[in-house]
């Protein structure tokens, strides 16, 4: 699982975007009186509740995994089985199983009391975005303001440059702004570059969303990185290349 998987949980319940536990800045405060920060603790402790159990879930399915992997090797080269612990790891799958479901379940609903109360963002000039709506295992962008206020430079994290094929990881790989055809995208890996390298700077086609703009840029550098990519810019893409790029 490449998140925290309590933040995995909770982006695919709410789409909320996060890098940290952003609940244990509350979660101090208990002294005050706020029950704000009582929430928060408890929060606190249901994700670690959490994480806890994926971690031993995911080692155990693993182990049984390769267990049974073997015992396939056994019947089908040796006709033979071997009686070892799957009948006890089965019962010790369901067990944890149904404790993952309940702390989940526990986990999202203390999350949304908190949220009620709390932004998913400590400054509002930088923010983090999922670049498939409700889908973690595409990866995550950073959003941060640029000069204008109006437009936001967009970074990619590991995931999201390596499912997407990029060649490099964490760095700049444009900038987005709603316009009037919608959220426009411009490519390009240094803001400088958009007044003194101009060749460098790629629009592209308007998108519906912001994610699907973000989307566009990571795509249009994976395909400006690959073999297939022969001196064109966006504008010299086909009508269905070009809508591939915001889909």
């Amino acid at each position: 699982m490449p998140y925290d998987p309590a933040l995995t949980a909770i982006a695919v319940t709410t789409n909320d975007a996060m890098t940290e536990h952003l609940w244990r800045y509350d979660a101090g405060d208990t002294d005050s009186g706020d029950p704000i920060a009582h929430i928060a603790v408890e929060l606190g402790r249901a994700a670690h509740d959490f994480n806890t159990t994926v971690g031993l879930l995911t080692r155990t399915l693993t182990q049984v995994g390769e267990l049974g992997h073997w015992h396939a090797s056994t019947i089908t080269d040796l006709a033979t089985v071997y009686p070892y612990s799957l009948d006890v790891d089965t019962v010790r799958i369901a067990q944890q199983l149904e404790r993952f479901d309940t702390q989940r379940e526990a986990l999202l609903r203390l999350y949304l009391v908190w949220r009620r109360y709390r932004h998913t963002t400590r400054d509002t000039r930088s923010r983090h975005l999922w670049v498939q709506p409700y889908d973690p295992s595409k990866g995550m962008v950073a959003l941060s303001a640029d000069e204008t206020g109006l437009g936001w430079f967009v970074a990619s994290d590991a995931v999201a440059a390596e499912v997407h094929g990029l060649s490099s990881t964490g760095t700049l790989v444009g900038g987005i702004w709603l316009g009037s055809a919608g959220w426009q995208a411009t490519a390009f890996t240094h803001p400088e570059h958009r007044a003194t390298c101009p060749h460098l700077v790629y629009p592209l086609p308007p998108a519906d969303d912001e994610a699907a703009a973000c989307r566009s840029l990571l795509r249009w550098w994976a395909l400006r990185d690959s073999g297939q990519w022969h001196g064109s810019t966006p504008a010299d893409l086909t009508t269905a290349e070009q809508a591939a790029l915001v889909a």
